[in-house]
């Protein structure tokens, strides 16, 4: 009796399985549906990048022409402000014709020549220097070459050197400013015509000045400066206060500067 239960057990449907709904092995398909179907393979998902290619003129190329704008601007500016000078200006083209290893030819090299030579033909040209700078040439007489002790009227030779020195002006610095310094020692002056060195160190400028008025040079583009004993080239006295003549004689001078001029600008005056 227990064996005819097993076996009648064995062949019982429970509930929920294909033998208690009656359905056969497979569905329509061929397949078994309690059969959990092979995973399909994950789609992978690709991003496109669109590269525009606009030929360097991006975004940043608005911020940098603004930058130069606003460059441009301040530079505007602080040209408008500043003060034109030639000795500047030469400098500049100096140190830009070293760094680019050009070379550098001074401006005023055939002016002074011209006044060298001058010089030489006078014999002058150990009493009398001529120096080339950045903004023209400086002409610098020694000793009482130009005026006696105490005097402002210029000597004969200094007269006839100085006609010859402003013809070569009037053709090769014209445009220039001639701006004479009169140089005394420090010995005073006791006169009614001159009450101190003051007076006779301006009126032997004057004097220079107007011999170039006289030739021709434009008042406009001449100054006299008198300095007096102010600018001594060497010591007047030792430094127990003895005189030392020889000194003396070499701080008495006449130093002229021939300076170039940058152009005038429009509606100002210099």
């Amino acid at each position: 009796m227990a064996d005819f239960d097993r076996k009648n057990d064995s062949k019982r449907a429970f509930p929920g399985t294909r033998e208690a709904k009656g359905t056969k092995a497979g569905g329509p398909d061929g397949k078994d549906p309690l059969i959990e179907p092979a995973k399909r393979p994950e789609r992978v998902r690709t991003r496109t990048i669109l590269v525009q290619n606009d030929d360097g003129e991006g975004n940043w190329l608005v911020s940098y022409a603004d930058m130069m704008t606003l460059l441009m601007g301040f530079f505007v500016m602080v040209s408008a402000f500043s003060t034109p000078d030639a000795a500047k200006f030469e400098a500049m083209k100096q140190q830009t014709a070293k760094a680019m290893g050009g070379k550098y030819t001074k401006p005023f090299k055939e002016l002074s020549s011209s006044l060298r030579d001058i010089l030489k033909e006078f014999k002058l040209d150990k009493d009398v220097t001529v120096e080339e700078t950045l903004n023209g040439v400086t002409i610098t007489s020694k000793g009482t070459l130009f005026f006696e002790s105490g005097s402002a009227d210029l000597k004969p030779q200094a007269a006839q050197v100085m006609a010859q020195l402003s013809d070569i002006l009037m053709v090769r610095a014209k445009g220039f400013r001639v701006v004479v310094e009169g140089h005394t020692d420090d010995v005073p002056v006791l006169s009614k015509q001159f009450p101190s060195n003051w007076e006779l160190s301006s009126s032997r400028a004057g004097t220079v000045v107007r011999l170039l008025e006289s030739k021709g040079f434009p008042r406009s583009d001449v100054r006299p400066m008198g300095l007096a004993d102010t600018e001594p080239l060497v010591p007047n006295r030792t430094a127990t206060g003895d005189s030392i003549p020889t000194n003396q004689a070499e701080n008495r001078r006449i130093v002229i500067h021939i300076q170039k001029q940058l152009p005038k600008r429009m509606g100002k005056k210099m």
